[in-house]
């Protein structure tokens, strides 16, 4: 089965009955208020997603079927109206049986290549080290070691739950985007600590590799480490531990344990501790920016030209507006 030879999920109208491939997200078993379990699913047809109530089943039977979260599956659908919007119902559902089906075709990924991406972060992160150091003493070497070492959960996993980059590969893309706004920034601010700015902006995330769960869909979940600790303190927490037998001046691991620990920007938002340093502010900004544009962008996929989201959007607390001229 091609994908888009059928109606997409957010094109359907009511009344409609189709089968279609699907890719399963996630499965969540949920209680009614009759104490009678139900399934809820989130599934993507690899453009957009879909929340589905699939009742008078469980986990298990799905499982024994052999539909669990990843699995595609060819799903028979009907489109009803609940209270105005289209409520998607499950008349059948099975692995597809489509050989030729590619998971990689339904799995929201960035715009830019992963590995061009973690290569040329790479490539400014080692730029950036003072010419007149030791490259091995330096902050720099220190942020390509754990790089190196977590490359491939760096490179898959989620950078939030829903709010901003929420897809796989989109903690590295955030990273990304951040290092080369700081690297940027740096030309302008001339006074700016280029090395520290990027490594940070390079790092400031580190933590979310052990605060989600990111499945093979890109869907991420809080862990229980995440819950408890939280991704700064994890992350602060990992570049000490990578600082034991180097000899990086010990006040730049502070002030890069520091931009970890701030780069959230105030407490109300998180931070441990508010930013004290040039780089740690310039560091909360470029963060902030880089996850308000993620969230543009997100929501100008699914708009029209000239037209206006219909309610705010959250974190930006604004009705966005999509100009004629995109």
């Amino acid at each position: 089965m091609d994908k888009n030879e059928y109606p997409s999920l957010k094109d359907a109208h009511i009344g409609d009955r189709f089968t279609r491939p699907l890719l399963i997200e996630t499965i969540k078993t949920e209680v009614a208020q009759n104490g009678k379990p139900y399934l809820k699913l989130t599934v993507t047809d690899g453009d957009s997603s879909q929340m589905i109530v699939m009742f008078n089943t469980t986990a298990e039977t799905l499982a024994a079927q052999g539909v669990s979260a990843d699995t595609l599956v060819d799903m028979d659908l009907t489109v009803s109206d609940y209270r105005g919007s289209n409520s998607f119902n499950v008349n059948s559902v099975r692995p597809t049986q489509d050989v030729d089906a590619d998971i990689r075709d339904y799995i929201k990924l960035p715009p830019l290549d992963i590995d061009e991406m973690y290569t040329e972060l790479c490539g400014l992160v080692r730029s950036s080290a003072a010419e007149t150091e030791s490259f091995d003493d330096t902050i720099a070497a220190l942020t390509l070691d754990i790089l190196a070492k977590y490359e491939q959960s760096y490179k898959r996993s989620a950078a939030a739950v829903s709010m901003h980059h929420s897809l796989r590969g989109g903690l590295l893309y955030h990273c990304y985007r951040m290092v080369k706004a700081a690297d940027a920034l740096c030309g302008v601010y001339t006074a700016l600590d280029r090395e520290l700015l990027i490594c940070g902006a390079a790092l400031h995330d580190i933590g979310k590799l052990w605060e989600y769960s990111t499945s093979e869909a890109g869907k991420a979940e809080f862990t229980v480490s995440g819950a408890l600790f939280g991704h700064l303190y994890m992350g602060a927490s990992l570049i000490k531990g990578f600082t034991a037998g180097r000899k990086c001046d010990p006040e730049r691991v502070q002030l890069l344990i520091h931009m970890i620990l701030s780069h959230h920007g105030t407490r109300e938002f998180g931070a441990v501790t508010l930013p004290a340093t040039a780089e740690a502010i310039a560091l909360s900004h470029i963060d902030d920016i880089d996850a308000k544009m993620d969230m543009c962008e997100t929501n100008y996929s699914a708009m029209e030209p000239g037209t206006m989201t219909a309610k705010k959007v959250f974190a930006l607390d604004t009705n966005l507006y999509k100009p004629k001229f995109k």
